[in-house]
């Protein structure tokens, strides 16, 4: 159970889980002092979804929340337990709060980390895997607006890459025999804008690839727009 006294940061893959799980944090009035990505950079993206880290900035400006990216340096989990105590040493962070939402193994991952690194991990969009289509819903109903980034093969094809999370997506992946969230990693998305957004982020330029059995959206600039005047 976390507590609202403290001071939290979000693990930050760019996508719609850790964006609900910073949602509930905010709508707690919460202290979130920062988001933390791993990142690669060498190549200059997140590992989570390969989104380039100039565009992670980007939306990290459009939250108006500090973004702090951990290089992996070919040993992901130590770089990061060494960066969550480094936050709770200079920033006073005390719990690390995770977008997981029913994969045991993740979370038994994530709870190792943070122990060690001496901070309390928190798992606000935490759900029964019969609850996917609620959790869905839930954030198509609260405003958000999140394009694909990232799609299996395996269940995609090349147009689905940079695909809005809408209702008519949602009614689609219903019918493909998968999580509606993509929680084992059937596609992943990147979100734009929300209530808890500031500004929008507009895609400029974006092109699709794939790599590793994932149709990927490669996005190469962005910018951010007034909200009011959209």
């Amino acid at each position: 159970m976390y507590q609202h006294t403290k001071k939290f940061a979000v693990s930050w893959s760019s996508g719609k889980d850790s964006c609900l799980a910073l949602n509930k944090l905010l709508q707690e009035n919460s202290d979130v002092v920062c988001l933390l990505s791993m990142v690669n950079s060498k190549d200059a993206r997140n590992h989570s979804h390969g989104i380039k880290l100039k565009i992670l900035e980007s939306q990290a400006k459009a939250l108006e929340i500090p973004l702090i990216m951990v290089d992996s340096d070919n040993d992901y989990e130590n770089s990061l337990v060494n960066a969550l105590r480094h936050l709770k040493d200079e920033l006073g962070v005390e719990q690390i709060a995770f977008g997981s939402l029913y994969a045991a193994e993740d979370r038994k991952w994530n709870e190792k980390v943070s122990h060690r690194a001496g901070v309390e991990p928190i798992f606000p969009v935490w759900i029964s895997p019969e609850d996917s289509n609620e959790l869905l819903e839930e954030f198509l109903s609260l405003g958000f607006s999140a394009l694909v980034c990232r799609a299996s093969e395996n269940h995609f094809d090349h147009t689905w890459p940079g695909r809005i999370l809408d209702w008519r997506f949602y009614e689609v992946v219903q019918h493909k025999g998968i999580c509606v969230m993509g929680e084992f990693g059937e596609y992943h998305t990147f979100v734009v804008d929300g209530p808890i957004f500031k500004k929008k982020v507009k895609l400029i330029q974006s092109g699709v690839v794939l790599n590793s059995g994932l149709w990927s959206l490669d996005i190469q600039q962005c910018t951010l727009s007034d909200k009011t005047t959209c």
